[in-house]
This record gives structure tokens, C-alpha cells and sequence, in this order.
């Protein structure tokens, strides 16, 4: 039957980008910094990891679909060294209530931007400012039959740049298949459904950073070895970064005789969409993570030496009662963010009567 539903729900995950607009989707949108990585653990894998269910607490941040029992009372803390003076982290935590057979979680996220000089038109310092965005999210999740489950998230958004501030809500609703028997979990959802409630610029709304995303693992039985592959962004098919030097549909005249037309990068507009992810379990408290994001490759590394450019590593470790996350996501010869993940289960601390 798994293998039914794998080639059904491939055929779902494309059909989806079928009718919607074509285009790039970077800087069309506010609160980007939600679609940031929340743990280590996903920054290994890409940035994005939405179909495996197990104890971890940040993947219910990204699926809420994701919530079940085994997360009760896991608390994950985050903290990332990102690009020149930028931080950003996130805190979770999950309670399952079983008397209504449904997985609760609260977080929150925040990114400061640093400080800068703030001029006159011609160059005069005035001072200083900064910017910073905060996220409180709370959502719920449940099983609605064997194998299936469902589960939705509202965040509260708000971002304060310079003297300029915004407020919104997102909604995210999610859908998971689980198959513990065979390792296999496939996912949909649909992310960041919301609003500005205030405008930067009065009668300015802008989008939120709408996605369709769908993901599906699969745990080679018997092996160390968990495969993973996301789509994103399948609301919109061509998300190729809009080049100014290409001309795209234009034919190129070589002589009178023979014309080559400019190419139509289909494959690059498909693979683009896609997160490879690969995860190896070294005995029971050692896990290794290895991803491939080819949007960010193609989008931040540099032309003539592309090197490692959107892959990621990353490893965790159980330490008494512990767990060491450690991310690392490669943009280009020139950047890359370092994360980092404290994991604790206070069942482990305070017994399950918590």
C-alpha cells in the first residue's frame, strides 16, 4: 500500500504548481524570516524538513501535522550565528494532553538585524538605529485515523525596522501520512496563510510569504539510512532568479542558415523546487545529516567557483540528558550560518508525571 500512496502523492505534489502564477519569489514578501530554519537539525537538512515524525520538537515549528505523543514535554533551544552582525533563534515546547488525544506546542522566534549608522542625504551621521522581528507561535496536532494526521499553527508576527513597524498573523495547516511499520511519512501543508495587520506605510499591505510545500522520508528498513525530499514553493512552477543578462524566448542568429533558440531551463526550474536530505543514525545517540538545496545554489554561489555552495552538514549527539545539535548550511565560498540546538526532555529530569 506505501508504495500507492508514494506515487500518488508525488503525482499530488507536482499537479499543485500546475495552475498557479509563474515567477521568483524572493523579495515579494514581508516577515521572510519565518521561512528560516528553526534548529540544527533542519538547517542540516537544508532548511527545510517536514516529513519525519519522531520526539524532535522543532520539526512540529515548520509541520504541525508532525505533533504527536513522543514530543511531551520536549523543550528545544536554539541560537544561530548568521551573516555579518545578524542572530537570530527560536524556543519550543511541547505538551501532549491525553485525555483529548491531541499534541500541543508554543514558540517563539526572533531575529535582530544589528545596529546601523543612520545619515542625512549627504552623508552626515545622526545616530544609530536597528530592526528586529519576534514570532509567538501556538499550534495543535492530532491523529485522525491510522497513519493519518492533522494539524494547524497561528503565529503572531510583529517587526519593528528603524522608526517603521508592522504587525500580522500567519495560519499554517498541515496533513501527514505515517507508516512507522515501513519508515515512510509524507506531508503536505500550506504555509504562512495570513496578513499584515499594520503596514509599514499606511495603506501599504504587503504578502506574507505564502508556500505550498509538500515532503516525504523514507527509513531504509533495517538500515542506518533516512532519505528525504521536499518541494517548496509549489504554488509557483518557474521560481528561477530573474537574470538581467539572459534573454529568455529570444533566438539567437548564428548565419542565415541556422538559429539557436535560448534555453528553456526546465530542469533547473523542477529541481529547483526540491531539498535533497539524507540522515544516518550511528548507534542510539548519534545522528548525522547531509542535505543538497539547489535554489540555493543557483541563487548565492558565486559564478566561477561554485564549490559547496547549498549543501549542509550537521550532526546531533545525546549527552546524559542532553541533546547537542549542530548545523551547518554552506551559501557560498564567502558565507555560511552556524546553528545550534540544545534539546531537553523533562521527562527525563522530572519523571512523566510532569
Amino acid at each position: 500500500m506505501h508504495k500507492t500512496f508514494t506515487l500518488v502523492f508525488l503525482a499530488i505534489c507536482f499537479s499543485l504548481s500546475g495552475p498557479f502564477s509563474f515567477g521568483q519569489t524572493g523579495g515579494q514578501h514581508v516577515f521572510q524570516f519565518l521561512n528560516l530554519s528553526p534548529s540544527a537539525r533542519i538547517t542540516a537538512m537544508g532548511g527545510n524538513f517536514i516529513s519525519l515524525m519522531d520526539d524532535d520538537p522543532s520539526l512540529a515549528f515548520q509541520n504541525p501535522a508532525l505533533l504527536n505523543p513522543s514530543m511531551n514535554n520536549h523543550l528545544s533551544l536554539n541560537t544561530v550565528d548568521y551573516i555579518s552582525d545578524i542572530n537570530y533563534g527560536y524556543a519550543g515546547f511541547v505538551h501532549s494532553f491525553d485525555t483529548i488525544k491531541t499534541t500541543f506546542n508554543a514558540g517563539i522566534q526572533y531575529i535582530h538585524y544589528g545596529s546601523f549608522n543612520s545619515t542625512d542625504a549627504v552623508g552626515n551621521t545622526s545616530g544609530t538605529f536597528n530592526g528586529s522581528e519576534y514570532a509567538i507561535s501556538i499550534g495543535a496536532g492530532r491523529e485522525y485515523t491510522e497513519r493519518f494526521y492533522y494539524g494547524a499553527s497561528i503565529t503572531f508576527i510583529t517587526s519593528h525596522l528603524e522608526s517603521y513597524t508592522s504587525n500580522g498573523a500567519a495560519l499554517t495547516l498541515a496533513g501527514a501520512y505515517h507508516d512507522a511499520e515501513n519508515g515512510l511519512t509524507a506531508s503536505v501543508l500550506f504555509k504562512n496563510v495570513g496578513t499584515q495587520f499594520k503596514s509599514y506605510i499606511p495603506g501599504n499591505h504587503e504578502p506574507l510569504p505564502f508556500d505550498i510545500e509538500a515532503g516525504i522520508s523514507k527509513r531504509l528498513i533495517h538500515t542506518p539510512f533516512l532519505f528525504s525530499l521536499v518541494f517548496h514553493d509549489l504554488q509557483k512552477f518557474d521560481i528561477r532568479y530573474n537574470d538581467p543578462n539572459e534573454l529568455p524566448g529570444t533566438t539567437i542568429v548564428l548565419d542565415s542558415s541556422r538559429q539557436v533558440k535560448s534555453k528553456n531551463y526546465i530542469a533547473d526550474k523542477i529541481f529547483l523546487h526540491c531539498i535533497f536530505g539524507a540522515e544516518i543514525y550511528v548507534g542510539k545517540n548519534v545522528r548525522l545529516n547531509l542535505s543538497y538545496n539547489h535554489q540555493r545554489r543557483q541563487e548565492l554561489a558565486y559564478e566561477l567557483h561554485k564549490g559547496l555552495s547549498g549543501f549542509s552538514f550537521g550532526a546531533n549527539v545525546r549527552i546524559n540528558r542532553f541533546n547537542i545539535g549542530y548545523g551547518r548550511s554552506i551559501y557560498n565560498d564567502a558565507s555560511g550560518i552556524n546553528h545550534l540546538t540544545v534539546g531537553i526532555n523533562f521527562d527525563d529530569w522530572f519523571g512523566k508525571k510532569m
